[in-house]
């Protein structure tokens, strides 16, 4: 008996949509760390409502009882309103000043296109989780093809889905149905989740304006006694075609939830980011951090719709003398913890000295894949490269950014020249080096910076008799010279001869006399660069010091 699959839709639907998107962004921007407790400043890990875990949200509950509406463009106006605003006489349309007067205790709201537009987008990777097959169907609306789910109990994600929207500042319905209409005007009257079937009484009791027909047909219907929706679907479709047209048939069949509009699927923007214009200039780091840690986890819940990792922060900071501070910080091994994301943004902040108050913040996170590496039976990575990143850093911040890392080689003839790189966490397998043979022979411990002797040369040029802070006596036998030189071409040119001696102490020593410019000796002393000093005139000096030390 071949199985029958029902077509099953849902709808996510953001009531007062452009009102609640001007609320999440003056909630934001009034947070206030020095008002809240330490435990209050950051968001607490969503968690499904199944587990009853409670998390913390950008707006409370109690808000959405306080009368609050949209201003027009114009400010003149009232164009939407929240429902605690229409049980106190408000309608849309009416001027400021009338809406003032019915609710002396009216919240009035700018509008913030930007705003909404951010919030759509992020609407979408939040629900492109639970379903690949979605509809950007209007502002606040969002439609989602189920098709392929292999549960029916949708209660226990919508109700997952509902808590990561509220817990970025918008309170969401969802409705099912087995079409996109019947779903729509189930999400309408959710409180938060309802599901409609086809023949429900329920979708028959809704009234007319649920289906927004315009005022011309409404106006029809009323003069008919049609009042709800069941009332017009007992009338015949055909004659309701041949007095309303076309626009009286989509009617009837959206009313009988015969509805055949196909998605238009999108895929939701693959950019993270949130930025926020300060009313009040930040002069303290507090403000700041706390902002960033909101950021944070909205970003983090966004990338984790979307089974992505953040790879790297991109900080902007807007100051009020018009200077913009930009700074990308690398993530070693790419995560989703906010703690720990957190943690290298703070650290960078931390530091940061700015001339003038900060008015304007951007934060743009790249994402990554995540990648997993197989090691042999003896080689495995760092427990926590993050950790020991930040490390890192602040040992940097103590002693400079060239003296913290692994040494390399510069690719040189001059001895002991070297540079310090941070160390690389993107491991694989075509970056294990093979074994090569051991060396053998005696190790030499060098001496940095080399210490300064005097030596005495015999009539072959041979060092005789050595005297330094380190070392002192006469010389047995000295192997050399082994000449190296570089930078013959400018100002830095330098020349060396290294021998090996043994004392008469039997200890084993290398020694070099070093030929350098005046230049390159006081560029290398003052820690200045060689153009400052191209004004001098070119001079050598020969300078003999104890390179190392045999074990």
């Amino acid at each position: 008996m071949l199985k029958i699959e029902t077509h099953c839709f849902a709808v996510i639907y953001i009531p007062f949509y452009s009102l609640q998107c001007a609320q999440q962004k003056c909630a934001l921007q009034s947070c206030s760390p020095n008002s809240m407790s330490s435990n209050q400043l950051s968001l607490d890990v969503i968690e499904t409502a199944v587990y009853g875990t409670a998390h913390q949200n950008i707006i409370d509950d109690t808000s959405f009882d306080i009368p609050a509406a949209l201003l027009a463009s114009d400010g003149l106006h009232v164009i939407e309103l929240n429902p605690a605003a229409e049980r106190a006489g408000i309608h849309p349309g009416v001027s400021t000043s009338q809406a003032i007067a019915r609710a002396s205790d009216l919240v009035l709201y700018p509008r913030t296109l930007s705003n909404e537009q951010h919030l759509q987008n992020t609407l979408l990777q939040l629900v492109y989780r639970y379903s690949p097959f979605i509809e950007n169907s209007a502002p606040g609306i969002c439609t989602l093809d189920l098709k392929g789910k292999r549960t029916r109990k949708h209660q226990l994600w919508l109700r997952e889905l509902l808590a990561q929207l509220r817990s970025v500042g918008l309170k969401a319905q969802a409705g099912i149905g087995p079409n996109p209409e019947i779903a729509l005007q189930a999400a309408k009257i959710a409180d938060p989740i309802l599901e409609i079937l086809q023949d429900s009484h329920l979708l028959q009791s809704l009234p007319l304006e649920s289906l927004a027909p315009s005022l011309f047909l409404l106006d029809i219907m009323k003069s008919w006694g049609v009042r709800n929706l069941g009332a017009l679907t007992r009338l015949p479709r055909e004659e309701i075609g041949q007095r309303l047209g076309l626009e009286g048939l989509s009617l009837w069949d959206r009313a009988a939830g015969r509805s055949t509009n196909v998605l238009q699927l999108v895929q939701p923007p693959e950019t993270f980011e949130e930025s926020i214009d300060f009313e009040q200039r930040l002069e303290t780091l507090e403000p700041l951090l706390f902002i960033l840690r909101r950021f944070l986890e909205t970003l983090s819940l966004r990338i984790e719709s979307v089974y992505l990792l953040i790879a790297e922060l991109h900080l902007t900071l807007i100051l009020e003398n018009g200077e913009k501070i930009v700074r990308i910080l690398q993530i070693p091994a790419p995560t989703r913890d906010v703690d720990t994301l957190f943690g290298i943004a703070a650290q960078y902040l931390e530091t940061l000295q700015t001339p003038a108050p900060v008015t304007s913040f951007h934060l743009e996170v790249i994402p990554s894949r995540p990648s997993g590496h197989q090691f042999d039976l003896f080689q495995g990575g760092l427990k926590d490269p993050n950790r020991f990143f930040q490390t890192l850093a602040r040992l940097a911040a103590l002693v400079g950014n060239e003296r913290v890392g692994i040494p390399q080689k510069i690719d040189t003839h001059r001895p002991d020249s070297l540079r310090m790189l941070m160390p690389e966490f993107d491991w694989s397998r075509s970056r294990i080096k093979k074994k090569r043979h051991p060396k053998t022979g005696p190790g030499l411990r060098r001496y940095r910076p080399g210490v300064v002797a005097d030596v005495q040369l015999n009539a072959e040029g041979k060092p005789t008799l050595i005297q330094s802070s380190v070392i002192s006596g006469k010389i047995l036998e000295a192997r050399g010279p082994w000449k190296l030189s570089g930078n013959w071409w400018d100002l830095t040119r330098w020349e060396a001869k290294e021998w090996d001696i043994a004392l008469d102490d039997r200890g084993l020593y290398r020694i070099a006399q070093r030929t350098t410019s005046a230049n390159e000796r006081r560029r290398t002393s003052a820690n200045e660069g060689a153009d400052n000093d191209r004004s001098h005139s070119l001079t050598f000096q020969d300078q003999w010091e104890v390179v190392g030390v045999y074990d």
